[in-house]
């Protein structure tokens, strides 16, 4: 939980981020490939792959966003959701520390440059890919939960589908404080309940949302679910 109100700063590239990212590289690529595709020598590559020396301002951008570009995340959200949406061997993900990392780092190139404060996930699925990135991102951390665990938490009411029982969630007040900045992260959106309710809340009460990070969802669901105004929508794999 966010103790004390932070600055809205620009999200920028992570050195402990393009470290991981050149790292999983190596194992995919020998190193003269690796560096001849990133535009580096070999010697340099070393060096910043053991995190002996790292890139600062535009080069470190820049060959963060070469390294990153160069792996596949739509395949490695395959791997474990498969063809068909498995759901629930799809939650593995976010038991796999490598995953967790190379994930957080795909938010971090997709938000690179918005000024955000916090993160606030709507699902216990997210919690590790949402707390690396905003690590990574030196953002602030706020979680739901569908138990009224909050001293001052927000109820969110839903019905998912055609379910005719509301389910609720709730959120510490402090993630919808007028004026923050945030982006809402989930595992995936299969409906529109309940991210548009959550959504519809913090617009509300005047919080302002930067992104919908998730990592798969439906097109049907996906490409007609209403964010607010300035809000980006981010999927890591979208299924027919």
């Amino acid at each position: 939980m966010v103790r004390e109100r932070r600055r809205r700063s620009a999200v920028q590239p992570d050195p402990l981020a393009l470290v991981d990212v050149l790292r999983y590289l190596n194992r995919r690529y020998n190193y003269r490939k690796l560096a001849s595709m990133l535009g580096v020598s070999v010697s340099t590559l070393s060096r910043y792959s053991t995190g002996k020396t790292i890139p600062r301002g535009a080069r470190a951008k820049n060959i963060f966003e070469k390294a990153s570009g160069l792996i596949n995340y739509e395949e490695i959200v395959a791997e474990f959701f498969g063809e068909s949406l498995d759901i629930e061997n799809g939650i593995n993900i976010s038991h796999d520390i490598e995953m967790v990392k190379l994930l957080s780092i795909y938010a971090l190139k997709q938000f690179i440059g918005d000024r955000v404060e916090a993160v606030l996930t709507i699902d216990r699925q997210s919690i590790p890919i949402a707390t690396c990135f905003a690590s990574l991102a030196n953002l602030g951390l706020f979680f739901a939960d569908d138990k009224p665990i909050w001293r001052d938490g927000i109820q969110v009411s839903y019905r998912e589908g055609a379910a005719e029982i509301r389910d609720s969630l709730w959120i510490p007040k402090s993630a919808a404080r007028r004026g923050l900045s945030a982006i809402v992260m989930t595992t995936s959106v299969l409906s529109h309940s309940p991210v548009r309710e959550v959504l519809n809340v913090l617009q509300v009460r005047k919080a302002h949302v930067t992104g919908l990070f998730t990592l798969v969802s439906k097109r049907n669901v996906w490409t007609t679910l209403s964010v607010p105004h300035g809000c980006r929508k981010v999927l890591v794999r979208l299924y027919s």
